[in-house]
């Protein structure tokens, strides 16, 4: 199962404009572009953050633990150029709290955080002053501009506080688990509580110094007018598998149909049933009606959500997190409404493994979601 959030501020850090601020722009970029000398690369990075409280009160109603959970953070491309074939993007847990500003990138503004500081007239912490968070083995450093970033100083295991994704001849879009942070913020360390500050998300720190490693990426922000928010999705694992009397369905013939309402409430977490059966029903003993017999699907079926204007995928494919259950009446899925795009159609797509092959199940399963 799953459940959708969105980031509730954002903006980005522009080496070019160290002063100023960007928090109300529809876009995030990183990366680095040359400065107005024509040879100087300026860097830019984005901090995106989202509300802690929200996961936790979903936790709490779903009774789960952060530690039966996944977390991913997505962001969506809207233009990338000059890239290398391969580079690295990585996302960083922020150390400072800092003000998300009213700026834009064609109307820049002093009230936010900017390359040079958190906020207007309080700069980063730099590696000399470096501060440490209670009596943990957790420090915030930094260079002073451009964000700073908890690290662990000690001789104990230290927790994840960096994660990374790898880019080679693909798709720009971010898709970075960021599970061992998000269970930090809201588990704490060594007894510690660790601030939410965000995420610094960023090229790798070997390519922001390699000058052969040029070209930036832009992506959507929270302020865009369009479905791709930054967010991040929690997953987890409540799928029950009970046939009763019911026989495998027979996967060289059969039909499925589901209970799916034309509309749901963005508030709504929806049981969605899903039935299969044989494509051609025998007979019934007085030989007047076949025999609707309701079969279940194999356990290595899961399913995936897509926008249905776009095609893009809101949830997609995953043997644990989207597996369907089953009772004594039929295969099952449960979907969360909150945090779908309200007044938007979405459809609903099943795969079914079977030893080495794998069937889609495509019958334009449509539901609404209103607000």
């Amino acid at each position: 199962m799953f459940r959708i959030f969105y980031a509730n501020k954002d903006t980005t850090l522009y080496e070019a404009y160290p002063d100023y601020n960007t928090g109300l722009d529809e876009i995030l970029e990183i990366g680095k572009r040359t400065g107005n000398d024509g040879s100087t690369l300026l860097k830019s990075r984005a901090i995106v953050k989202f509300d802690m409280s929200e996961i936790s009160a979903s936790l709490s109603t779903y009774g789960k633990l952060v530690t039966d959970c996944k977390f991913t953070l997505q962001l969506y491309t809207s233009h990338a150029k000059n890239l290398p074939s391969d580079y690295s993007v990585f996302a960083k847990m922020l150390g400072q709290d800092w003000i998300n500003g009213t700026g834009f990138l064609s109307a820049l503004t002093t009230d936010g955080a900017n390359w040079s500081g958190s906020m207007s007239g309080s700069a980063w912490i730099s590696g000399s002053q470096q501060q440490q968070i209670g009596t943990s083995n957790l420090y915030i450093s930094g260079s002073g501009s451009g964000g700073n970033y908890l690290y662990h100083s000690g001789s104990s295991t230290p927790p994840v506080l960096t994660t990374s994704e790898s880019f080679s001849y693909r798709t720009t879009d971010i898709n970075i688990d960021v599970t061992k942070q998000i269970r930090i913020w809201l588990s704490g360390s060594n007894n510690n509580t660790i601030p939410n500050y965000g995420f610094l998300i960023q090229l790798s720190d070997t390519d922001e110094v390699n000058n052969n490693v040029t070209g930036y990426i832009r992506y959507f922000s929270r302020e865009t007018h369009t479905i791709y928010v930054p967010k991040l999705t929690m997953y987890w694992d409540n799928s029950a598998f009970t046939t009763g009397s019911m026989s495998a369905v027979n996967l060289e013939s059969y039909a499925i149909y589901t209970n799916v309402k034309p509309a749901y409430k963005d508030t709504e977490i929806s049981k969605i049933r899903i039935y299969s059966r044989d494509k051609y029903p025998r007979k019934s003993p007085t030989n007047l009606f076949p025999i609707e017999t309701v079969n279940y699907l194999p356990t290595t079926t899961c399913y995936s959500i897509l926008d249905a204007a776009t095609d893009e995928v809101i949830i997609p494919y995953d043997n644990i997190y989207t597996k369907i259950s089953c009772d004594s009446t039929s295969n099952y899925i449960y979907i969360d409404m909150n945090g779908f795009m309200p007044e938007r159609y979405y459809r609903l797509q099943l795969k079914i493994v079977d030893g080495f092959t794998e069937q889609y199940v495509d019958d334009q399963i449509y539901f609404k979601v209103v607000r």
